[in-house]
């Protein structure tokens, strides 16, 4: 005799009432960081989408006291903890001078600090863009410095103009929407140049750089949590030295789809984290510039952290089917 179909059948082998799952979503959440601190993980987070930018470098200088002043380099920012290790950006590097060279440890980092009469800093791969360069007055008729370099752009060499030379312009940094608005952070600071003349001083990069400046024009700093460099300053103190560069943005990488890393490069991978966990957030400060009338200081840095949205079951009354059960553990939204 044939039998038919009992609950159990039906029912992934359980006798009782099949039941859907109700679903709930921990919400989005997005943490900005202007200093450093502490990021607890929401319970049922896996992924963190950030932002990371260091401190921005010091401009350079040549003011009549102290002797010629290299820019410091910038901070290093960090979101480190279990089991991502640490993932990190370097400090922008300090503006140089016409008087000498800083050690490569300083006019290098996350983007490159503006040449004087030395080479241009170097920047990191994958963070940030080398800086411009600068020239000596025996050789272009003026002494001219070099913007920063940003997280978008090379910073901008000594220019030409009208029959004469001017510094560089610092580079303009990047764009993120991480925070739901797009916001520009991590641009060059504008080189500075002794002549006083209009339009001869570099500007600082769209994003927070800081402007070159002599006691004509007034120099400034890199805009606080964007890690943008500091302007370059110069006093018209000696010949053929009175220059100093602008310094260069902080690191800068992002693992938001369809964005950018700092030097060209393309968003990075989303961080693997643990839920209900504790993660160090080191935000860098900026380097230190020249002694002048304003700061020349790079700006701090910034660390934004994103954590997405997640479905997940809450619960159901009654029996669970073996068919639930199973949908629920291989798509990981299972809960106990």
């Amino acid at each position: 005799m044939e039998r038919g179909l009992t609950m159990a059948d039906t029912n992934g082998g359980i006798i009782g009432p099949d039941n859907d799952p109700t679903t709930s979503t921990q919400s989005a959440v997005t943490t900005t960081f202007n200093s450093s601190g502490t990021l607890t993980t929401a319970a049922k987070t896996t992924s963190l989408q950030y932002l990371i930018v260091a401190g921005g470098g010091g401009g350079g200088g040549f003011p009549a006291s102290p002797a010629a002043t290299v820019g410091s380099r910038g901070g290093t920012s960090s979101i480190a903890g279990v089991p991502i290790a640490t993932v990190d950006t370097v400090g922008g590097g300090g503006g140089k001078t016409g008087a000498f060279s800083p050690s490569p440890s300083e006019g290098d980092g996350g983007s490159g600090g503006g040449g004087g009469r030395s080479p241009v800093g170097t920047g990191t791969a994958n963070q940030g863009f080398n800086g411009g360069s600068g020239a000596r007055a025996n050789s272009v008729g003026a002494d001219v410095s070099g913007g920063g370099g940003s997280a978008g752009a090379l910073g901008q060499p000594w220019q030409p103009i009208s029959g004469t030379v001017k510094s560089g312009n610092g580079a303009d940094g990047l764009a993120s929407s991480i925070t739901g608005s797009s916001v520009t952070r991590a641009a060059g600071g504008g080189g500075g140049q002794y002549y006083f003349g209009a339009g001869r001083i570099g500007t600082g990069g769209s994003g927070g750089g800081g402007n070159g400046g002599n006691p004509a024009n007034t120099v400034s700093a890199g805009s606080a949590n964007t890690g943008s460099g500091g302007g370059g300053w110069a006093d018209n103190v000696t010949a053929f030295n009175d220059f100093g560069a602008g310094g260069g943005a902080g690191g800068y990488r992002s693992s938001l789809p369809g964005e950018s890393s700092g030097g060209g490069a393309s968003a990075e991978s989303t961080l693997t984290v643990v839920g209900s966990t504790e993660y160090t957030i080191t935000v860098g400060a900026g380097g230190a510039g020249a002694a002048a009338p304003a700061s020349t200081s790079g700006g701090s840095g910034i660390v934004v952290t994103k954590q997405p949205a997640v479905d997940f079951v809450s619960g159901a009354s009654g029996m669970w089917s073996l068919g639930a059960v199973y949908d629920n553990v291989k798509a990981g939204t299972w809960t106990n």
